[in-house]
């Protein structure tokens, strides 16, 4: 009986550990990543060549018309390869 009674307990303490913990929903997060990857496309606009300009812009409209269809994991996929690709060429400005 006690074995039971302590299994309840754990099982309810994992179940509202777990509750707590609520992932953001796609929607949100593609939201949040489509201006993230505008903003820091607009900060360093200067300095981009243009065909990485261009890439990455595109990335940015087809992240934006995903989410207007409501495909948020292609539309999430898309910003943040932009954001990657930013990092990736504001580190390789900084070594230059």
């Amino acid at each position: 009986m006690t074995a039971k009674l302590t299994l309840f307990f754990f099982l309810s303490l994992a179940m509202i550990s777990c509750a707590k913990h609520r992932p953001v929903p796609l929607d949100v997060q593609c939201d949040n990543d489509i201006k993230l990857a505008s903003k820091h496309f607009k900060a360093s606009n200067d300095e981009l060549e243009k065909d990485m300009r261009k890439k990455l812009g595109n990335l940015i409209k087809a992240a934006k018309i995903q989410q207007q269809h409501g495909k948020y994991p292609s539309c999430i996929d898309k910003a943040q390869r932009a954001l990657t690709l930013l990092k990736a060429d504001e580190q390789s400005i900084k070594q230059k």
